[in-house]
């Protein structure tokens, strides 16, 4: 039997011990062989390494990491910037349902939307996104409202933080074979059924002396909230701050740059050291009865008298060359972690090229993507979208059961080339004039309405713009004005389109005859269109060309 002694020893007086034995050596062997992350060793002992679930995982931390998160937004500038940048970029002026509905327009553009009256719903968008980056995740609660409140819609929402969700109840097994995880409990199908939420915010120094107030929680079901949080992981309930992966990193720098400042303002004094002439001094820690009144301290522009008999030595302040460099790694992995660029989180964009700032961009749109379009739309602003309609159906209003969703664009880096790129993509259809209208941020209806009015005022006032497609080629030249030229004036309008109605006839006829005449027949027609001018329509001359064709030269007309 192969092995050592011991293996040996084992095996002769319990053979399945030393199966069990040889097994667990072949597996640790084999472990140790493919994966060296695996393998147990020093490299490896300071790992936290656990098989617990998503929930077991990060239940318990949860309260810690967002409180750790809040104190670095309230104190850190680098942290508030790094939220609000997020914040900005996810909402900026706020994503809008293309879908026109009078009721949701006068609901979400006032702030009767908010329980708070407070906010619009742009304005709800960023706090839920805020609190979301935060405290890593929100409960948004839907409050019914009367009819005679006079709202637009009979229905308002209620942002609360996480620390509303009752975390003490948290059972394996309820009566209907359900469970709670955290303040929410499951159904036996493992569809959320309700949250359990206290009454007032379980920190607020009004609620722990309030009667109403006694650490109770109440049953609301799933229906009347929503819960908005990033997963990670298949079977997570609840969502972690987003600051998680860099809380010591922020630490760490702060703690740096604190020891750095200190540093600073002692290099920023006079600092010197006395001595006799003779090479003595009095030893550290004692006191000199012939030292100067208040020399114990330094400040700036300190002058210092010293008596006679002593030397001067004087300190060379210590430098920071290494505060740059440091800084520079330190906010780069941070930026890294949130999800957010170097440039973005310190405003330092020294020494950019353009290319590295595109492809940074390119690589940030990713991200907003993801936020908008996988976090905002489907947990908050759908859902929403669905409570209006509802609440609509109550006052007999119309429902639209669908929509879709315009986000504000990032800006441009380069406004005139890409600004060329939309308008190449719509002339060969890549893209359609409403998706781009789409892409700009802006709904589509309210976008044409104002166009349209903007087109009907220019021509009522004869107003012809550059940047009137239909009145301008792309080329810059103009095209048939006529009924724009005209529009303010209705009667000679009606006699000039009469005497073109004449020109036109006369046109066809020849036109007709042109068919039996050859090539001769056709110049003749053509030198009529030429002469008529721009009393003709591009979409007119379009139509003539198409009924009668140019015919071809067979040999037998001059």
């Amino acid at each position: 039997m192969a092995g050592t002694w011991l293996d040996r020893a084992i095996g002769f007086l319990s053979p399945q011990t030393a199966l069990r034995r040889l097994r667990a050596q072949t597996a640790h062997a084999m472990l140790a062989r493919h994966y060296e992350g695996a393998a147990t060793g020093r490299r490896t002992q300071g790992w936290y390494r656990t098989t617990t679930d998503a929930n077991s995982a990060i239940g318990p931390s949860l309260a810690k990491l967002r409180d750790a998160a809040r104190d670095l937004v309230r104190n850190n500038p680098y942290a508030e910037s790094a939220l609000s940048t997020i914040v900005d970029h996810a909402v900026g002026w706020g994503i809008v349902a293309a879908t026109p509905h009078k009721a949701w327009q006068a609901w979400t553009e006032s702030t009767d939307i908010d329980a708070d009256g407070r906010h619009d719903l742009a304005g709800l968008e960023k706090l839920v996104m805020r609190t979301v980056v935060e405290s890593g995740e929100c409960l948004v609660r839907r409050r019914p409202r009367r009819l005679e409140d006079g709202f637009a819609l009979p229905l308002q929402l209620q942002v609360l933080e996480p620390d509303f969700l009752d975390t003490s109840r948290d059972l394996a097994s309820l009566p209907n074979g359900g469970k709670i995880v955290q303040g929410i409990e499951f159904d036996p199908l493992g569809k959320r059924a309700a949250y359990w939420l206290y009454r007032s915010h379980p920190g607020s120094s009004v609620s722990v002396t309030s009667i109403t107030f006694s650490g109770a929680s109440s049953r609301i079901p799933a229906e009347d909230v929503l819960h908005i949080y990033q997963s990670g992981r298949p079977g997570q309930v609840r969502g972690a701050s987003w600051f998680a992966p860099v809380l010591l990193r922020f630490k760490d720098f702060d703690e740096f740059e604190d020891a750095t400042l200190m540093k600073q303002k002692i290099a920023a004094c006079l600092a010197v050291l006395t001595s006799d002439v003779d090479g003595s001094a009095p030893a550290l820690g004692t006191a000199d009865d012939t030292a100067a009144p208040g020399t114990d301290s330094l400040y700036p522009g300190m002058i210092l008298n010293v008596p006679p008999g002593r030397n001067i030595h004087v300190v060379n302040p210590p430098t920071v060359a290494d505060y740059k460099d440091f800084s520079k790694t330190t906010l780069r992995a941070i930026a890294t972690g949130l999800g957010v660029t170097y440039e973005d989180l310190t405003g330092d964009y020294e020494n950019l090229p353009f290319s590295a700032a595109r492809m940074s961009r390119l690589r940030h749109q990713a991200r907003v993507d993801d936020w908008r379009w996988r976090l905002l739309v489907p947990q908050f602003l759908n859902p929403v979208w669905a409570w209006a309609m509802q609440s609509a159906a109550i006052l007999g209003l119309p429902v639209v059961h669908t929509t879709t969703w315009t986000a504000p664009p990032l800006p441009m880096i380069e406004p005139d080339k890409e600004g060329l790129a939309i308008q190449r993509n719509i002339r060969t259809g890549i893209t359609t004039l409403s998706e781009a209208i789409r892409e700009r941020g802006y709904n589509r209806e309210q976008f044409l309405d104002e166009l349209q009015a903007d087109f009907k005022e220019l021509t009522r006032r004869g107003l012809v713009l550059d940047c009137d497609p239909r009145l301008m080629t792309q080329a810059g030249q103009a095209m048939n004005v006529m009924w724009l030229t005209d529009a303010a004036n209705p009667g000679a309008a009606s006699a000039k389109k009469a005497a073109t109605d004449r020109a036109v006839a006369a046109v066809v006829a020849e036109a007709e005859q042109a068919q039996s005449t050859g090539i001769a027949g056709n110049e003749r027609f053509l030198r009529m269109l030429v002469d008529m001018g721009p009393d003709v329509s591009v979409q007119w001359l379009k139509q003539m060309f198409e009924d009668h064709p140019p015919q071809a030269n067979t040999g037998g007309a001059s």
